[in-house]
């Protein structure tokens, strides 16, 4: 029998056939006590539904979880984690069973979110003193193959807009041209908006779940601003006040009862609008966000400003989507490039010049380049 207290100063014991065995053990728990790295083996005796239940709603990192949040972590959890590994004990989950239960969801998108919150549950377990190995480590995401954002340019904006309901017409060069997300477009209230300072305040969301509607901060500290609005904006809203004043609740944009705009409600008008403004390619109303962030980029060249104007708290996703979208910004740096660049002391920044019958076709040098020479 192997006898020790725990950092807790509780005393545990073990039984082993040989004494060698024992030392063996109860040196490994001086260790481990020694390093920090010392877990209760009963706490990790729970299941992961129970710690999963622990969980569910606790604050993380940033803060409380938001509603669509925890929806989607019960859709996730009742449909690929429940079965599964519910009944097992923490410390009982292997790696292995974690690739197992991954591979068998039949969605890439579903695997890759299945992994996701079995690794923040087993995280979670870590911090909590319950487990000490990294089992959802190492474990790679399912590859998914993101659908391309189909960008709306100014000219073809306006020709949707030109045909949407005159009820709408703010509502979308709002979403599109002050790059807000969905959930805080609807909650726009009059007094969100300053009609002689040309901004709009984002300071609240709502999100519908199951029919209805949960209100709540936005999506992260980083998301409360003020955003400033181009003429085009701010005209279309004051006519819009005009025409269609504010709900009893001092909702801009409402439904026929005064509740929110529901997705449902908006999206047929949006695909008729599209098909009359003869936009070939479908664009999701999500995208208008997208749209406005392409251009707020293409205007300043500041990552950061426009990662402040979209609510983010990093310009990591401005430089890996939305910089992207515009082709133009390649060309200019490309161009720049050129204006700056020299081979062997000579600057080509001029360009290639033209043959003497103004083909184009560009002079090369001795050694084959493509350089004008």
């Amino acid at each position: 029998m192997a006898r020790y207290r725990g950092p807790d100063h509780v005393e545990r014991s073990r039984s082993f056939d040989r004494k060698t065995d024992a030392d063996r053990f109860l040196a490994a728990m001086e260790t481990e006590k020694s390093t920090g790295e010392w877990t209760d083996p009963g706490r990790a005796n729970i299941t992961l539904e129970d710690f999963w239940r622990e969980q569910r709603t606790r604050p993380g990192k940033r803060g409380m979880p938001a509603p669509s949040t925890v929806a989607k972590w019960d859709t996730v959890w009742d449909r690929y984690l429940r079965e599964a590994l519910g009944r097992f004990p923490l410390a009982a989950i292997s790696r292995q069973d974690v690739r197992d239960v991954v591979s068998k969801v039949p969605s890439p998108w579903q695997g890759a979110e299945t992994l996701k919150l079995l690794r923040m549950l087993l995280y979670r377990a870590i911090d909590d003193n319950r487990l000490k190995a990294r089992v959802a480590a190492r474990v790679d995401l399912p590859r998914t193959k993101r659908q391309p954002v189909r960008i709306l340019k100014p000219e073809e904006i306006s020709r949707v807009v030109g045909k949407l309901p005159e009820q709408w017409r703010a509502f979308v060069l709002l979403g599109a041209y002050g790059s807000l997300r969905w959930s805080e477009l609807v909650a726009v209230r009059r007094n969100d908006i300053d009609i002689a300072g040309r901004t709009v305040r984002v300071d609240e969301r709502c999100t519908e779940l199951n029919g209805r509607f949960e209100w709540g901060q936005t999506k992260t500290s980083g998301s409360d601003r003020t955003v400033a609005l181009p003429d085009v904006v701010v005209r279309a809203l004051a006519a819009h006040l005009l025409r269609f004043p504010p709900s009893s609740e001092g909702l801009v944009f409402y439904g026929a009862t005064g509740e929110p705009v529901r997705r449902k409600t908006f999206r047929p008008v949006w695909i008729r609008a599209l098909r009359d403004a003869e936009i070939g390619e479908h664009v999701r109303v999500g995208w208008l966000r997208h749209s406005g962030a392409s251009l707020a980029y293409d205007a300043t060249k500041d990552i950061l400003a426009t990662a402040q104007r979209l609510g983010h708290t990093s310009t990591r996703m401005v430089d890996s989507t939305y910089v992207q979208i515009y082709a133009e910004v390649s060309r200019q740096v490309a161009d720049a490039i050129d204006e700056r660049a020299t081979v062997d002391g000579a600057s080509y920044a001029a360009g290639p010049r033209r043959d003497q019958d103004g083909t184009g076709a560009v002079a090369r040098d001795e050694r084959g380049s493509g350089y004008g020479a």
